[in-house]
Formats: C-alpha cells, sequence, structure tokens
C-alpha cells in the first residue's frame, strides 16, 4: 500500500541526483522524524542531504501517518524507500522492534528531567492560585511573584495497587516543609508509564524500583551530575 505521496519529494531528489538510485531511510518516534539520504554510486551509499525546507511537507505526511497508524496493525517507526533514476520506486514501512527500545530507554534515561521541570511549574500554579508566594511590587509598581523555596526533594513511590503515592518537602532559607498538593493526572499517569515501560520492555536494561527521589534544585537537573540528584529504589 502507497500511503506517502511521493512525487514532489522525487522532484526534489532529482536536483540533487539525476543519474543514480537515491536510497532514503527514515526513522520515526513521538518526538521527531528523522531522515537519511544516500545516492548509490558503484554500489556504495554516499550520503547527501537536501534543503530541509525542500522535504519538510514530506515529513510532516509521514509523521502524521505514524501518529495515526500508532494503535494499529499498521503500526510502523521505520521506512525504507528507493528511488531508481526513471523516477519509480518502491516503499517499505515496518516496525523495527530494537528502535522502540532504543527510544524508549532514550526517553527513560531523561524522565526525570522531565519530572522536575513538570514539578516546577505544578508547584508554582499552585501556590500562586493558593496565595502561598511571597510578593513584592516591581519599579513599575506591579506586582512581582517571588520565589518561596530554594530547593526541595519530590518523592514517588508506586504501591502494590499501582497507585502514586508521593511526598513534597520544599526548603526555604534552611527551613523545610512539606507542601500538601494535588498533583494532575497527566502526571501521575507519567509517573505509572514510566514505571511500567521500565519493568516490561526496559527491564533488562532497568533495575527494579518502586521509588523514585528527586532532589530539585529548583533548576533544571545537570545531565553530569544525576547521581547526586536522582535515585530510583526498590522499597
Amino acid at each position: 500500500m502507497k500511503w506517502i505521496q511521493l512525487s514532489s519529494l522525487i522532484g526534489v531528489i532529482r536536483n540533487y541526483v539525476s543519474n543514480n538510485q537515491v536510497i532514503m531511510i527514515i526513522k520515526l518516534n513521538k518526538e521527531k522524524v528523522s531522515t537519511r539520504f544516500y545516492e548509490v554510486i558503484n554500489n556504495e551509499q554516499v550520503s547527501f542531504r537536501p534543503k530541509p525546507k525542500e522535504y519538510r511537507e514530506f515529513s510532516d505526511e509521514i509523521y502524521e501517518r505514524y501518529n495515526s497508524l500508532f494503535s494499529t496493525e499498521d503500526k510502523f517507526n521505520s521506512a525504507v524507500i528507493e528511488i531508481d533514476p526513471d523516477g519509480a520506486y518502491s516503499e517499505k514501512y515496518f516496525w523495527d522492534s530494537e528502535q522502540e527500545k532504543q527510544d524508549l530507554l532514550g526517553g527513560a534515561e531523561v524522565f526525570f528531567q522531565w519530572a522536575n521541570e513538570r514539578m516546577l511549574s505544578l508547584i508554582f500554579e499552585f501556590e500562586q492560585d493558593n496565595n502561598l508566594l511571597p510578593t513584592q511590587l516591581d519599579a513599575d509598581d506591579e506586582l512581582e511573584y517571588l520565589s518561596s523555596w530554594d530547593s526541595g526533594v519530590f518523592t514517588f513511590h508506586v504501591n502494590e495497587k499501582n497507585e502514586v503515592e508521593y511526598k513534597i518537602v520544599l526548603t526555604k532559607d534552611g527551613i523545610e516543609r512539606v507542601l500538601e498538593m494535588p498533583l494532575k493526572d497527566y502526571f501521575i499517569e507519567g509517573i505509572l508509564n514510566h514505571y511500567q515501560i521500565t519493568h516490561t520492555i526496559l527491564s533488562d536494561e532497568w533495575k527494579p524500583w518502586n521509588t523514585l527521589i528527586i532532589k530539585s534544585p529548583h533548576n533544571s537537573i545537570p545531565y553530569d551530575k544525576v547521581d547526586e540528584f536522582v535515585r530510583y529504589i526498590l522499597e
């Protein structure tokens, strides 16, 4: 089945390569579309790259198709398109399980950053809505919100009922306090999805855990110091 309209893209490619076969290798995930172009010269694949704007429409279309089929038996995350010098072409769309695993692993390894950044936003919104933030007037006599904490510890525990228990401890000027704040449904779903993925598809890459502890510096967590700020433990 030919899912994607390629005529305009073939025209673009022929502006770069007119006498040899071209192979396109496409990898997709929820974050991006990665496309590599190769010209076949004397049985060797030589990389080249059209200008991004010239194949953006194709990328948008294949990404839309990827999303629309993601939960069906026709799902795919890889494609190979071969274009002959006369313009004839073949398409192959397929699901690459190893690629899926690597994509999931890449996302899982930076999940802590998503959780930390979401918590920064959620805490600010909650404290603003509940008049818990200190304020002052700025130079224009307009209300300015100040930070209510310098650092924090966020603990998320997945219990035997597959529910998320959590505790938020914030510190300001050396004084700790517990913030009683409800978590948004999407955040809880994110924790549970992370737990499920790391215990199934990524179980051979990830040690068992049921508690995630994030020491937040009230900023992004430095990637070169993750071990100082993030812990996964099994209780």
